[in-house]
């Protein structure tokens, strides 16, 4: 009879054990799923955007108000310095599909005047928007000439993102493409550039 209540004792004690640590596993896939669902970039944000880094001006070498978007996943060689900037350096955020630094800066693909890859700026919009941004890809010299806007659309920013993820926040106008291939369909996002300021780094 004793050996019988001190299996009891150890059954219920175990069971208790077992709650517990059912609980707390539970406990952490709720903090995951929110920290998943919940976005790292909040578009709303730039709106009010406060610039944290010294930086200097630069020449207004395009003021287009178009917004595409590349796929990070076709940026594929290794030896590339945007492939391991993007490995290294940046995160995708789950909710909105932007690439992102640890200090909130979006990726985008510039051109040649925007310096080397890695490179951070401010891009205030007419709109009063300022949009942080990384260069983690470069514009093709043939599409985009002079450096700085593509040569048949006057486009400036090209954004670096997931495009699934993008497709589903987004979501799409008429050609299935993210809002029709263009961010500045984006209340958040749309505006003609009028200030691009270079940020210093130490």
């Amino acid at each position: 009879m004793k050996a019988i209540r001190r299996y009891v004792k150890l059954l219920k004690r175990v069971r208790k054990e077992v709650y517990i640590g059912l609980l707390i596993f539970l406990l952490l896939i709720i903090a995951l799923i929110t920290v998943i669902s919940s976005p790292n970039v909040k578009l709303s944000k730039f709106r009010h955007y406060e610039k944290k880094f010294p930086y200097e001006a630069m020449p207004l070498c395009g003021t287009g108000s178009g917004k595409t978007y590349e796929d990070y996943r076709m940026i594929t060689d290794e030896t590339s310095d945007q492939y391991r900037l993007i490995q290294e350096k940046l995160k995708v955020d789950h909710k909105t599909g932007f690439l992102y630094d640890n200090d909130g800066f979006l990726a985008a693909a510039l051109g040649y005047q925007f310096g080397p890859i890695g490179t951070r700026y401010y891009i205030t919009l007419d709109t009063g928007t300022v949009l942080p941004l990384v260069k983690a890809d470069e514009k093709a010299p043939n599409d985009a000439s002079d450096g700085c806007q593509v040569d048949i659309n006057g486009t400036v920013i090209e954004f670096v993102v997931d495009s699934d993820i993008a497709l589903k926040y987004f979501g799409t106008i008429t050609n299935g493409l993210v809002l029709d291939g263009n961010l500045n369909n984006s209340e958040y996002l749309q505006g003609e550039i009028v200030k691009i300021e270079r940020v210093l780094e130490e």
